[in-house]
């Protein structure tokens, strides 16, 4: 299997799962970063991110050129593009309109890290990109980047979100854990003023959760969740609950 195909196949579960989250429906659009093509990445054609199959994958450079592939490039491919040549670091990008992302991305509270590491990755809070319309240029796609900066999540104001990440998976990770996070802030925003962490605290969630675990186990727990959002996009949850009913 090609790099490409694989990455088509890989970006295909991330949307499902996605989409099963309601982090994306008939917009967004999920990319990864081409192993050994220097300046392009591969994202779905124009078209509803939740309704992708691997066929629907094309390659595009950083100039926003159909380099392999079938059909045309979402509206906003500079997001992709602009973060990658930004981040060399970053193999992966998301964009979505997730709703709480959007509400925060029009509040006056900073939507910050309650979660576990999260506490110390979004200390400060998720910058947010300012400008109206949509991110469709260079100019305006470097302008996202720069907002972004080292961190890994943006929101866009009114708009909506952008994660990234190592991998296919862990962005997707990422975008459920933001979304994860947004939902417990707004509902003890409900309460009062949140508890947040100190500054102490929240950097002692960067130590290892499970440092007593050989590298194996720790590899086995990373995977549990993502495995346990597969299943319930490929059947076999669905059919595991309906066997004990049975």
């Amino acid at each position: 299997m090609s790099d490409f195909s694989d990455l088509a196949q890989k970006l295909t579960t991330g949307c499902r799962i996605l989409a099963e989250q309601q982090i994306i429906d008939a917009y967004g659009h999920f990319s990864a970063r081409l192993p050994g093509a220097e300046g392009r990445f591969v994202i779905s054609r124009g078209m509803s991110p939740a309704l992708v199959q691997p066929e629907d994958f094309i390659v595009l450079d950083f100039e926003g050129n159909v380099v392999e592939g079938k059909g045309f490039p979402n509206a906003e491919w500079p997001i992709h593009a602009c973060v990658y040549r930004a981040r060399p670091d970053v193999q992966s990008v998301l964009h979505s309109h997730a709703r709480l992302s959007r509400i925060f991305s029009l509040s006056p509270v900073k939507l910050r890290g309650m979660l576990l590491q999260q506490s110390n990755e979004w200390f400060d809070g998720l910058p947010i990109y300012e400008k109206p319309g949509l991110i469709n240029s260079i100019e305006r796609g470097d302008a996202l980047a720069a907002t972004l900066g080292q961190g890994s999540a943006a929101l866009l104001r009114g708009h909506g979100d952008v994660v990234i990440g190592r991998d296919v998976t862990a962005t997707a990770m990422r975008a459920i854990t933001l979304r994860d996070n947004a939902d417990i802030l707004n509902e003890v925003l409900s309460h009062g003023e949140p508890h947040y962490w100190s500054r102490e605290e929240a950097t002692d969630w960067t130590a290892p959760l499970h440092g007593n675990l050989s590298p194996e186990a720790s590899a086995a727990l990373a995977n549990r969740l993502y495995d346990y959002f597969v299943a319930r996009v490929d059947g076999r949850l669905s059919a595991l609950l309906q066997g004990d009913r049975q």
